[in-house]
């Protein structure tokens, strides 16, 4: 008696999902043995004796891609492993990285504010200077204007000792008319 490729999948435990993968994983080993199969009914048959060396074979290849997958497996968990150390020392790397940037960004704001300090006292100073300008420049202009007053008043008065020296020369010419007239002149007091 024999049994067919389902009672044999079934034989190796396989679960109903995976039942015609297995299936056909039979019929592949059932080809490449070159296994002779009774035909019953319409139903192909395996010999018994056959069945075990197909069974054999595929639980061993089983066993291989067991072995295969789990070498997967470690690999892919000791890759796993490296990356979270990668991970962490990242994280780590991360961290201090953006403490040196808090620092650098502290430091720069420091000195921004340092900055703006010497900036606002520039402009109080520079402030009062324009202010002391506009003082001097207000000064300058009064002393200028009392300078003209000055000039035009000492003008006014080198104009009235022209006039009082012109007015003393016409009376010191007639005081010397007067003096050096004649006695008839004095009486008549006609001198010209």
């Amino acid at each position: 008696m024999g049994k067919t490729v389902r009672e044999i999948a079934e034989l190796m435990g396989v679960s109903s999902d995976d039942l015609v993968k297995e299936k056909q994983r039979i019929r592949d080993e059932i080809k490449r043995q070159k296994i002779k199969v009774t035909k019953q009914g319409n139903k192909f048959l395996i010999a018994n004796s056959d069945v075990e060396k197909i069974v054999n074979v595929l639980k061993k290849k089983d066993i291989k891609e067991d072995s295969k997958k789990k070498e997967e497996n470690e690999d892919l968990l000791r890759q796993i492993e490296a990356l979270k150390a990668e991970n962490s020392r990242l994280k780590v790397d991360n961290k201090k990285k953006n403490e040196d940037l808090i620092r650098s960004n502290s430091k720069k704001d420091e000195e921004i504010r340092r900055l703006n300090s010497k900036i606002e006292k520039y402009a109080d100073d520079f402030k009062e200077f324009n202010d002391k300008q506009l003082q001097l420049n207000n000064q300058q202009q009064q002393l200028q204007a009392r300078i003209l007053e000055q000039t035009k008043q000492l003008k006014d008065s080198q104009q009235k000792l022209l006039d009082s020296a012109e007015k003393s020369s016409e009376l010191q010419d007639k005081v010397d008319k007067i003096e050096n007239a004649s006695l008839w002149q004095r009486i008549t007091r006609k001198f010209d």
